[in-house]
């Protein structure tokens, strides 16, 4: 079993990074930390999450809802201002689908689809955290994942508040083999939601992966990944030789070969559902 120690980063791939980044920073509260030609490094100044954008043209391939991000308000009230406000800009921003907010798995949320071809979610679960229970259910998911909320003085004139990124989600066919290889492959826990959908999360990092069964999903480029750091290079050497002498065993579907640059090694590994996962070293 690899043994990551965190669920580090997640990757999206978008036809352009001036119209993506906009969206991310002036709809979500990212913030640019990185930039290199193609791409775009952002991060939530209150979540140690970070977001690798990827420019492809329109290779780009158009994301299904199942295969969105999210980022969290306080209260229910924020998310209909959001929905009131992006629709107000949705020709400003290019958003090409905004879906009135609606109460779903606990969480009253609304989705929208960026110009880059990729979902996303603003959620509240206020309704839910009023069972005290619920706070420590699937590993504290619905828990606020933030210690302090992210000062409103910072995202002004919005009527609301992202204070988090929380999650990006995927899809899978099979539900016990994909829990068995994020569990007993990539070293992460799974925790049930309801009978199609769990959480997947490392206990040390409060952003979540939601794995969801269906039967249409589409499969990706590894624009479109998550990313598990582990302990050093070494650790990464080693994973990679286990996964590459188990792939059958294990239900690899692709295995990279290790890519070095200076101080950090990774390697791209694709689970039994072709979805795409980064091992990692640490920067």
């Amino acid at each position: 079993m690899i043994k990551p120690i965190a669920l580090s980063a997640t990757h999206m791939e978008c036809c352009s990074l001036n119209e993506s980044v906009p969206v991310l920073t002036d709809l979500l509260a990212f913030q640019k930390i990185g930039e290199q030609p193609g791409e775009v490094k952002l991060k939530h100044p209150n979540t140690d999450w970070v977001l690798y954008v990827h420019e492809s043209g329109g290779e780009a391939a158009v994301k299904q809802m199942h295969n969105h991000w999210g980022v969290r308000v306080e209260t229910n009230e924020e998310v209909d201002a959001a929905y009131e406000y992006m629709s107000k800009n949705k020709e400003k921003y290019g958003i090409k689908q905004i879906a009135k907010p609606l109460f779903n798995h606990g969480s009253y949320s609304l989705y929208f689809l960026e110009p880059g071809t990729n979902g996303w979610e603003i959620e509240c679960y206020t309704a839910a955290l009023r069972k005290a229970s619920m706070a420590q259910k699937a590993g504290g998911v619905y828990a606020p994942h933030w210690t302090t909320t992210y000062p409103a003085e910072r995202f002004p004139g919005r009527g609301y508040v992202p204070h988090a990124f929380t999650h990006g989600t995927l899809a899978c066919a099979d539900m016990e083999a994909s829990r068995k290889f994020y569990t007993e492959t990539l070293g992460l826990e799974a925790h049930q939601a309801n009978p199609n959908v769990f959480y997947i999360k490392h206990p040390n990092t409060k952003c979540y992966v939601v794995c969801a069964i269906r039967q249409d999903f589409k499969r990706f480029s590894p624009n479109f990944r998550f990313t598990i750091t582990v302990g050093s290079q070494d650790e990464v050497a080693n994973a990679h030789d286990w996964l590459q002498r188990s792939q059958a065993e294990l239900g690899v579907s692709e295995l990279s070969d290790v890519q070095t640059n200076g101080s950090v090694s990774s390697f791209l590994v694709s689970d039994p559902d072709n979805n795409w996962w980064e091992v990692t070293s640490p920067n």
